[in-house]
This record gives structure tokens, sequence and C-alpha cells, in this order.
């Protein structure tokens, strides 16, 4: 053992490095007995007694890759029962799919597609409101309710239209009865069946006034036929004159040819009738649907349509009801009871929040980025929920630079079905600044620096953990590419590496 006295010149030296220890000190002792159960062998710095450096250790325990940085090697031992106390962390270095990203300011917007601004169709009272401000509302649930002159007045003409069509209806179905009545008494009239049996089968049917015209002229037909064949049986005695019999045979086929018009003219009125009766019907027809569809257009739904009825609504047959378009939730209300509005007056905003839009600003350096952007995903985070990303959907990217900012607008569209996105809130977009690539990567948190050189610890055998300086690469938010001095598969300590870098500079500093 070397007993030699230490000079100035030892202890000046000495003094000078003082000033590091108290903070390695501080978080070595913040664990309960890791002074006593942690040994450091560093084969680099020589002891103050002269001991030779630990060189064997130091080449047991390197790992680095043939294209690692040539530098010393610092291995440090600590008990397993101290890695939990400690926080210490491993992870498995990797070669996975790397992508660098950046990272943009984003704000969070309304979803302008699901957003409605309400204003009355017509001019009235507010009579009832059925909502509150940030209340959650569906899809045709009642709002607001206005009495309206201009809506009652549109009712009342449905209603009249409704009931000319309901009359137009019945005397086209009586017309088609009766039409089809007088066409089968036609067929039996042009059999020549007897008066007796045609009114035993047409007795109690509708025809109107076809069937006295009709038999009136059938009756003078078989009148005058019968006339002819009595005189054609005495006409051979010589009994009557030959004129006698002419004259009732024009008779008889002046009757006939009577007959015949008179069912011509008739078939003819009942073609004209039916015509008429079924134009009268498509008219009302009309009406009616004009009339409902000029209270749709003022916003009633088929349900209001169809109760119309004044007789059972009395003064609320003029009620103009305004109802929700779809599912979402009142961001603005500004109608009171007995409130006069107008179509001009802003009265409810509604928007549905289950999708915001996310916008940013795409600076002029990355607008190649613009091209493989639409329709793809973006991640989106905030740091109130610094656990969750987002996912958002690209599907506008600006085609004109802002002059000012020397930015392009972009947009997204992403799910907020748990509503923890509140629009006006600043998100960071996240996007992919070139290709996937294979590359070994570890986590940032693994990452140590010390006089500019970046290193990691790589757990070794039992409880040794060694000092391992890389070349890094580029880096996203949460990994970094390994190009040099770490080899696939191995162990690296992820958490609790702050800890082993602060033992090791208290140690060095004691060593010196």
């Amino acid at each position: 053992m070397n007993n030699a006295p230490i000079g100035p010149d030892s202890v000046s030296k000495s003094l000078t490095k003082l000033w590091f220890l108290p903070l390695a000190l501080l978080i070595a002792g913040s664990t309960a007995g890791g002074a006593l159960a942690m040994r450091w062998y560093i084969g680099s710095v020589p002891s103050l007694n002269g001991a030779e450096p630990l060189a064997a250790t130091r080449a047991a325990n390197s790992k680095t890759s043939a294209a690692a940085p040539e530098t010393e090697t610092t291995v440090i031992e600590l008990a397993e029962d101290l890695w939990d106390v400690s926080g210490i962390e491993f992870q498995t270095a990797q070669r996975l799919p790397f992508s660098k990203t950046i990272q943009l300011t984003g704000k969070v917007s309304l979803n302008l597609d699901h957003i409605a601004h309400i204003y009355p169709m017509v001019e009235g009272a507010v009579d009832a409101v059925s909502v509150s401000l940030g209340q959650s509302v569906k899809k045709d649930d009642l709002l607001v309710i206005i009495h309206s002159r201009e809506i009652g007045e549109a009712k009342l003409q449905l209603y009249q239209a409704r009931l000319q069509l309901e009359i137009a209806q019945v005397k086209d179905r009586l017309q088609s009865d009766i039409t089809k009545n007088a066409r089968e008494l036609i067929s039996e009239l042009r059999e020549k069946r007897q008066i007796s049996e045609i009114e035993s089968l047409f007795r109690n049917r509708a025809m109107g006034d076809y069937r006295e015209r009709l038999l009136a002229a059938y009756s003078n037909y078989l009148k005058s036929q019968a006339d002819v064949t009595r005189l054609e049986t005495v006409a051979d005695s010589g009994a009557i004159s030959g004129k006698t019999l002419l004259s009732a045979e024009a008779n008889r086929n002046a009757d006939l040819a009577t007959f015949q018009s008179r069912i011509e003219q008739i078939e003819y009125e009942m073609e004209t009738a039916v015509l008429l009766s079924s134009q009268a019907v498509k008219e009302a027809d009309t009406r009616v649907a004009v009339c409902s569809t000029s209270l749709r257009i003022l916003g009633c739904n088929d349900e209001d349509i169809s109760d119309v009825n004044p007789s059972k609504q009395g003064e609320s047959i003029s009620h103009y009801p305004i109802r929700a378009p779809f599912d979402g939730t009142v961001l603005s209300k500004d109608v009171v009871l007995r409130e006069q509005v107008r179509p001009d007056v802003l009265v409810l905003s509604i928007a549905d929040l289950s999708t915001v839009w996310i916008t940013t600003d795409i600076y002029e350096e990355h607008i190649p980025l613009l091209h493989d952007l639409a329709n793809q995903s973006i991640s989106i985070r905030n740091e109130i929920w610094p656990d969750r990303i987002f996912e958002g959907r690209v599907f506008y990217t600006g085609e004109v630079m802002d002059e000012n900012t020397r930015t392009i607008s972009m947009r997204a569209v992403t799910d907020n079905s748990e509503r923890l996105l509140k629009p006006g809130m600043f998100v960071t977009v996240e996007l992919a600044a070139a290709p996937e690539v294979d590359a070994l990567q570890v986590p940032l948190s693994a990452m140590q620096e010390d006089q500019g050189k970046k290193f990691v610890f790589v757990h070794g055998n039992a409880d040794k953990f060694e000092r391992r300086d890389v070349n890094v690469g580029p880096a996203n938010n949460s990994t970094v590419v390994i190009e040099s001095g770490l080899a696939e598969g191995e162990s690296v300590v992820i958490k609790g590496g702050f800890i082993l870098k602060s033992r090791m500079l208290a140690e060095l500093l004691g060593e010196e």
C-alpha cells in the first residue's frame, strides 16, 4: 500500500473536481444502501493508489460491432435486488421499419360538414322551446315551436284540397260504376232480350239517365218490329195494302236507327264522363301534393302534414315545429318564449361532435409531402391526453400558399366519439417525412450523453452493465436509429439509465 503523503499539487487537483460530487452523491444517496451494494470496474481511469486498470473485465463484456466507434469500455455492476428500486427496465434492440416524422402544430375545429345553423322559414312568435344550451339531441327531436299565420293558412288549404280530392274520387268511382252497368245493358239490348228480362237483370244497378234513354229507344224499336211482323202475316191475304206494310217497315227502320244512334251517343257520353272524372281526381290530387310540398318546404315533416285537421287541432294548427336535422349538440341558442322571429334570425346552432377537423399549416419545405398525404392517415397528439394517439384521415391539401406565412393549409377528419378533442384545442400533428426502411433502433429514453459522446447501457452477464458508445442516425418522436456500436438482439437499458450514469460519473470523480 502506498502511504506517501499527498502534496499541495495533489490537493489542488482533487479540489478542482469536488464541485461535480454533490449532484452525483445526492442521486447515489437516493437509493437505499446503494453505496454499499454497487461496485464499479473502470478500466480506463487509474486509481489514486496507482492500481492497474481493469482491462480484463472491459474485454470480457465488450459487444460492440465492428463499425462501433473506438472508445474505452466502462462496466458497472449493480445487484439485481436493486433494479426495481432504481427503476431499471430493459428492451431488446430490434431491426424494425423506421419512418422519420415531422411535427406540426394543429388546431381542432368543428366538422363543417356536420354543423347546422337553424333559421326559421316563417315569421311568427315563439310558442315553446324544448332544448337548452349544450344539450345533446337526436335527429327529428323537437327543438322550438313557432306560432305562424302562414303555416296555419297553408295547412287549411291542404285540408280543403284533401276534401276536394275525396269528392272527386267518389264521383269517379260512381261514374265508373254507371259506365260499367250501362255497357252491360247495351250488350244485353244488342242481344234483343225482352224488356222483362232486362228489368230483372238491372233493377237495382245504377246507370243514371242512361237506362231510361236506352230502354225508350229500344221499346220503340220493339214496337215497330212487332207491327211489321203482324202486317207481314196478313199481307198475302190482301187484307191490307202494300203501302201500309211499307210504311210499317219504314217506321221500324227509323226506330232501329234511332236506337243504334242512341247507343253510340251514350257510349261517347260515358267515355267522356269517365275521362272528365278521372281528370278531376288528378287535379284534386295535384292540389293536395302542392299544398303538402309547400309545407315540407317550410320545414313540416310528414307526420305534421298527415295530422292536419282543424276540428281536432284548433289554434295549434298554426304551429310551426323546428326539429333537429341530425344527432348533435346545441352550441348556440338565441330564442326565448313569445319572441318574434323572422327567417333572417339565427335561433339555434347544432353540431355533430362525433367527428372533428384537424387543421394545420404545411411549411414550404414540406410541400413535397402533400402529394402522398391525400386520404392517408396521420397521428394526432394532445398534451392533455399524453397516453392517447388519435388517428386522422387527410381529406384536403390546399393548392394556394399563404403569402404572409408561406404555408399551405391541410385538413384531416378524426373520430371524436369519446368527445376528448374539443374545438379550439391545439394539437401536435405527426407526418411521415420519408418512406419506411428497416433499421436497428432503440427508444429515445435509452440514449445517454457525456462530453459530447452518445452511449447506451447494455445489460451483460448477471449484474453487469456496460457503457456502449454508439453512432446514431435519424430519430422520430419515440425511437432513434443506431448506425454502429450496437448489435441486434442486445438488451438495452431504457429506464433507469440516468441512475447508472450518475453513479458512473461519481465513481470516475472518486477514482481521480
